[in-house]
């Protein structure tokens, strides 16, 4: 995790600074291209977000999906062709959130598998995904070992409140696209985050304990969360 977030502050330093350097070519009219224009657009916000997940190995198909979108929201002015945003705005969102869906059926089979494996248990693993919508689910695992949870213009709850962390390790995989998502958890159990945020942000909402209680087991978070948050509580 902590190479992962190396990579991705080198990345986000290379990107910073080639904006840099293109604005300071078209304040000096070093280049006719309307560089600025290009540059900050919301288009090109999609392409920059999209190469800094795939070149942190953060679910890369969500990264090629971003690039995608912003290409293809770039290409009417690009060829000068008249057509509006709105247009291809929902066509373009319904085919990325397709390929999302059908490439996630590869991570569904890691852990389909594991119920065979000696001590492996489905119930130990969540793979869920909200588009449009979501819901509120307990987990009871005794031995939860963490999954994937994606939410696109939506989110679930999730009730840990009943479960127990696996002495094994347990890592929960987040990808969140203008949504969100929130866990129950119990107070004792401590959080670690390695999440990319881009207009968006990780809120861990528990009350602190006294420096004395006794940790009941790490549960370390990673992924991306974009226009969107991830929110933790304990009731």
């Amino acid at each position: 995790m902590e190479n992962k977030s190396t990579d991705r502050k080198l990345i986000i330093g290379i990107i910073l600074m080639v904006i840099g350097a293109l604005l300071l070519f078209d304040t000096f009219d070093i280049t006719n291209f309307p560089i600025r224009y290009y540059i900050f657009s919301w288009k090109t916000l999609l392409i920059a977000i999209g190469i800094i997940i795939i070149a942190t190995k953060e679910r890369p198909t969500a990264g090629y999906i971003l690039i995608g979108l912003g290409v293809v929201f770039w290409l009417p002015s690009l060829v000068n062709y008249s057509i509006s945003l709105g247009q291809v705005f929902l066509p373009a969102i319904l085919i990325g959130v397709g390929i999302l869906i059908i490439t996630r059926r590869g991570r569904q089979n890691k852990y389909h598998g594991v119920s065979g494996n000696k001590g492996g248990n489905l119930s130990d693993y969540i793979d869920d995904i909200s588009v449009l919508g979501g819901g509120a689910k307990i987990i009871q695992s005794k031995n939860f070992k963490g999954g994937d949870i994606t939410a696109i213009f939506g989110g679930s709850e999730f009730n840990f409140k009943e479960a127990q962390l696996s002495p094994d390790g347990c890592t929960i995989d987040v990808f969140t696209m203008f949504g969100g998502s929130k866990l129950i958890i119990p107070d004792t159990w401590v959080v670690k985050s390695d999440m990319f945020s881009i207009f968006g942000g990780f809120n861990d909402k528990r009350t602190i304990k006294p420096d004395d209680s006794e940790p009941a087991g790490v549960l370390y978070l990673k992924g991306a969360v974009i226009f969107g948050g991830m929110e933790i509580k304990s009731y």
